[in-house]
């Protein structure tokens, strides 16, 4: 990938974790000034959880730079990896403050009542904040899977748990009209959990690229490479990375009796069929070819 489509790319997600950035920080304040004022520690957290949001907008943004940075003698295969690093640092965050509102939970219920009052203000703060996170959610997985990133992706996953939990502070909110209150507390202990899910969904996801698990890739297409004229077989093939970037090796053995102008030109033949077999895998994929002469002494290789 030439340095100015890695440009454009840090330039398009950038602009999406920005224009996230602002949504969720007017989520949060809207909840948290209404969560304090009328004292719902539901709509508190929730609250807490957007301000999160917030931040991992600005972690995101800072890995997306590093990320993009070209290859160098220190890091020849380039900075990808600081985009599956940043998605797992958001599921850090997300489990410390799902801590954080836990303890305030617990907290609230150790001191007994607290005194609430039904409002209609904290009605429409959270219908408020919850179009506000599907719409980031949409937005951000759109995003995220046009331009390939995980971390947009991940973040989206953040969003959608925001905005299915509101239903649950909606309801506690609307419970303490008819004087029902136990309801805010158990909502709070239920953000708290979900954030803790969330935080090992995003892990689960994205520690595979981080230790070099091979992507799931349908070898019997790559077979067809075998169909190149002078080619006996393809072997040894390896992968790793995710659809952001790929590396990918594998050998050819061929006729013994060919040139090597005539060798190169089929290793890039197969380069070439490699990178469009998988094109819908990886938005960067970096292909190594090894040729090799093939003999009677070799056995024919597996994938």
């Amino acid at each position: 990938m030439s340095q100015d489509s890695l440009t454009q790319r840090e330039s398009a997600v950038r602009k999406v974790l920005i224009i996230t950035l602002v949504l969720n920080l007017m989520s949060a304040g809207v909840k948290i000034v209404a969560g304090h004022t009328f004292h719902f520690i539901s709509l508190t957290s929730s609250g807490l959880e957007s301000l999160f949001d917030g931040s991992s907008n600005v972690l995101a943004l800072i890995s997306i730079y590093f990320a993009s940075q070209p290859p160098d003698e220190e890091h020849p295969f380039g900075h990808h990896k600081f985009e599956t690093i940043g998605s797992l640092v958001i599921g850090g965050l997300l489990v410390f403050s799902a801590f954080q509102i836990g303890l305030e939970t617990f907290n609230i219920a150790q001191k007994g009542s607290v005194e609430r009052s039904f409002h209609i203000v904290p009605v429409i703060s959270i219908l408020f904040s919850m179009s506000l996170s599907f719409f980031v959610s949409w937005y951000e997985k759109k995003k995220g899977v046009e331009l390939n990133s995980n971390i947009l992706i991940a973040d989206a996953d953040h969003t959608f748990g925001d905005f299915i939990v509101s239903f649950a502070v909606l309801a506690s909110i609307i419970a303490a009209a008819f004087g029902i209150f136990w309801i805010d507390l158990v909502v709070g202990g239920i953000v708290s959990i979900y954030l803790i899910y969330l935080a090992i969904k995003i892990l689960k996801s994205n520690l595979p690229d981080l230790v070099d698990t091979s992507p799931r890739i349908n070898k019997a297409l790559l077979k067809r490479v075998e169909d190149i004229p002078s080619v006996v077989d393809m072997h040894n093939f390896r992968a790793r990375g995710n659809m952001s970037y790929m590396q990918v090796d594998f050998h050819l053995h061929l006729d013994p009796d060919l040139s090597l102008k005539e060798a190169h030109r089929i290793g890039k033949t197969a380069e070439s069929q490699v990178r469009e077999i998988l094109k819908d895998q990886a938005h960067h994929l970096d292909v190594t070819v090894h040729i090799e002469p093939f003999d009677h002494d070799h056995k024919k290789g597996d994938l």
